[in-house]
């Protein structure tokens, strides 16, 4: 369906819903009532079983007890009178089942009728427990006491009525009377209820039950109410017939859901019908504001793929020419760290040699600087808790910023957690707080924020290469001097500066770009001039706990070996540097100019090989793919990888993961030997040189 056409059927649903739901509604509201009438009904049934039960059972005991009054009011009377009695009290009520007398030692003495358990006289009662506690429960309470559930010996599962009965205060026996549930329980329900199914519980025993055996007890409907007998609680539940429950029905709830619905449709059709012809009245409006929103959109979309696209083609040059300015810093500072070894007392030619190495190391922080702008440096990822590191930073600032500028933290305590390099993002901090420190000459305010920020699909459109979901963001905002549009479409490139001469390099904030984008996020910048700036760095959130900074490795007590070590680099000047570097500590080298000589020598000849050294990018093969041929040839080998930079984050992606070693370039004698020794493992003691 097209827009519009949604959009004309949106009210129309609307008012068809409520509709439809208001019958429901009306609809609920009679069930309710029909079933709160038919369940007060089964309620009153219940309560009418319930009295009658409770006044029928005490009128049932009510001639035992009346006996036993009887024979202790006459004295003990002799077994035939007793018989003659019970017989009688039985011809009365015939839901008796027999009536019992037992002596005060609990042994059954005679029973009526006699022809259905002459063969149990003299049956010891007090072994049975339900019996004896009956019994004894009597004895003490001097009153009728009635036994639990118990099979009786006449057939069947029922009760036992147990009065005591005394002789001038002394205990003669106890009058028995034994009755069958069914048979005591339908005598007295057997005209009571006759509309509804009844059960009769004690506890979970299910004692009396009238029902058809394909009935079930109809949750919805059931009411249940306790009966009280004796000291006997029992457990009436009640529910209606199919039939009666038919014929408390009432067609009118289905009325009015029907007319409900019915008129639910002829609404809807109705409002559809308007809603199209007020929609056709506005789309020609819609249709312009929509096109207008269009071009828009895509002049804001193309501006930003350009910005993109420029920031791109920059950062390629900075990183290529970064790395092969690394690998000629390399060469200058070995040659002269070799130099300055090798001289002697010439203290002059020791002074120079020292400014060269100073100054490769000035150099090698610029080339640092692009490398994070092309986002080519190594980072080492981990999941942070960026409030911990602002903190962190914050204790270092005060003498930055001086007495005259005011700091702020706005930290949300609730701030999601980032993965991305701890030191590199120290740094961004610094270089934002370094700048919006120079934009404030004479004092202000400098506020550092975090906070939780879910991006959508807006976000996305006005800013190239941003994906939408869940975000940290890291503001740090000035009272400065600001900056006009024309400045803030320059300031991420590199050596773009609006410093006095000498007073900065301009590869601060482009080297902050560099790194945020490199760890998954972005920048945005707003200013305006004399009103202050505010950078926000946006960084995809993560879940997992916080990874703690691991402690760095003691350096080996020797920096000297004699293992083997296979040196793979596609650089001749650094190659040789390399084999020097190792040669003068001690190790046995073999040099490979590519990828195939390095799997050639080692297809073509036997002798081990301790330690492969491979650049991480090199033509043809990288270092990675070398190693897994190297692994199926020869095994057992350490590796260590070296680069000056990554090609698309490919190291930290697929090689600095856990467990692989790496050493960045440029590096010195020491430097590598000390990364070639804890990777080897200083094992053994042998001096250094």
């Amino acid at each position: 369906m097209r827009w519009k056409f949604i959009d004309r059927l949106l009210l129309p649903t609307i008012f068809g819903l409520a509709t439809v739901l208001a019958a429901l509604i009306l609809w609920e509201l009679l069930i309710f009532h029909l079933r709160a009438e038919t369940q007060a009904a089964t309620n009153e049934q219940v309560q009418f079983v319930k009295t009658k039960t409770e006044s029928e059972l005490k009128a049932r005991i009510l001639p035992l007890e009346r006996l036993a009054g009887r024979w202790q009011a006459r004295g003990q009377p002799d077994d035939l009178d007793m018989e003659s009695d019970a017989g009688l009290v039985m011809s009365v009520d015939p839901s008796f089942q027999a009536i019992e007398w037992v002596d005060p030692t609990f042994h059954l003495r005679w029973v009526t009728p006699q022809s259905s358990s002459e063969a149990n006289l003299g049956v010891d009662f007090g072994s049975d427990e339900r019996r004896r506690v009956a019994l004894v429960a009597a004895e003490q309470s001097r009153g009728a006491m009635v036994s639990r559930p118990l099979d009786l010996r006449q057939g069947g599962r029922g009760l036992l009525v147990c009065v005591p009965v005394y002789s001038q205060r002394k205990l003669s026996g106890f009058l028995l009377g034994v009755f069958r549930y069914q048979e005591l329980l339908s005598s007295i329900l057997q005209n009571v209820a006759q509309e509804y199914w009844v059960a009769v519980y004690d506890g979970d025993e299910e004692i009396y039950s009238r029902r058809d055996v394909r009935s079930s007890s109809l949750g919805a409907w059931a009411q249940e109410g306790n009966i009280q007998f004796q000291q006997l609680t029992w457990r009436a539940r009640l529910w209606p017939k199919p039939g009666t429950l038919s014929y408390a029905g009432s067609p009118l709830p289905q009325v009015f859901l029907i007319g409900g619905i019915l008129m639910a449709v002829l609404l809807a059709c109705t409002v559809y019908m308007a809603e199209t012809a007020r929609l056709h009245a506005k789309e020609v409006i819609a249709t312009n504001k929509e096109l207008q929103r269009e071009i828009a959109g895509r002049e804001q979309a193309e501006q930003a793929l350009r910005q993109a696209q420029k920031m791109e083609a920059v950062g390629r040059l900075a990183g290529g020419v970064a790395h092969d300015f690394n690998n000629l810093l390399m060469v200058i500072r070995g040659h002269a760290t070799l130099s300055l070894n090798r001289t002697g007392s010439n203290e002059a030619l020791r002074r120079e040699l020292n400014e060269i190495l100073k100054s490769t190391d000035r150099a090698s922080s610029l080339t640092r600087q692009l490398l994070a702008f092309s986002r080519n440096q190594v980072l080492q990822l981990r999941v942070l808790d960026l409030n911990s590191l602002v903190i962190q930073v914050k204790e270092l600032l005060p003498p930055v910023l001086g007495e005259d500028i005011h700091l702020v933290m706005d930290l949300d305590p609730e701030l999601g957690r980032v993965k991305a390099d701890s030191a590199q993002m120290e740094q961004v901090i610094m270089n934002l707080v370094f700048n919006a420190r120079d934009a404030m000459p004479d004092g202000g305010k400098l506020t550092i924020q975090t906070a939780n920020f879910d991006l959508d699909e807006t976000w996305v459109r006005r800013h190239a290469g941003v994906r939408a979901g869940p975000h940290v963001m890291l503001a740090v905002r000035d009272t400065g001097q600001g900056m006009d549009q024309e400045i803030q479409s320059h300031i991420f490139e590199p050596f773009f500066t609006t410093k006095d001469r000498g007073k900065g390099t301009g590869l601060g904030l482009a080297s902050v770009y560099g790194t945020v984008r490199q760890s998954g996020g972005f920048i945005t910048v707003s200013s305006k001039l004399h009103e202050g700036t505010t950078i926000q760095i946006y960084l995809p959130r993560v879940e997992g706990p916080v990874e703690a900074i691991e402690t760095p490795k003691a350096l080996p007590r020797s920096r000297r070996g004699d293992e083997t070590i296979l040196v793979v680099e596609d650089d001749d000047a650094v190659r040789r540097m390399t084999r020097e570097f190792l040669k003068i500590k001690g190790y046995t080298v073999v040099e490979a100019r590519s990828a195939a000589d390095a799997i050639q020598f080692m297809e073509g000849h036997n002798e081990s090989v301790d330690l492969v050294l491979t650049d991480v990018l090199m033509p043809g093969m990288k270092g990675r793919e070398l190693v897994e041929r190297l692994e199926k040839l020869r095994s057992g080998m350490k590796v260590l990888y070296m680069s000056a930079y990554t090609e698309d984050a490919a190291i930290n992606i697929g090689v600095l993961n856990p467990g692989t070693e790496f050493i960045e370039k440029p590096f010195g004698p020491d430097e590598l030997a000390d990364k070639v020794r804890e990777v080897l493992g200083a094992n053994r003691e042998t001096l250094d040189a």
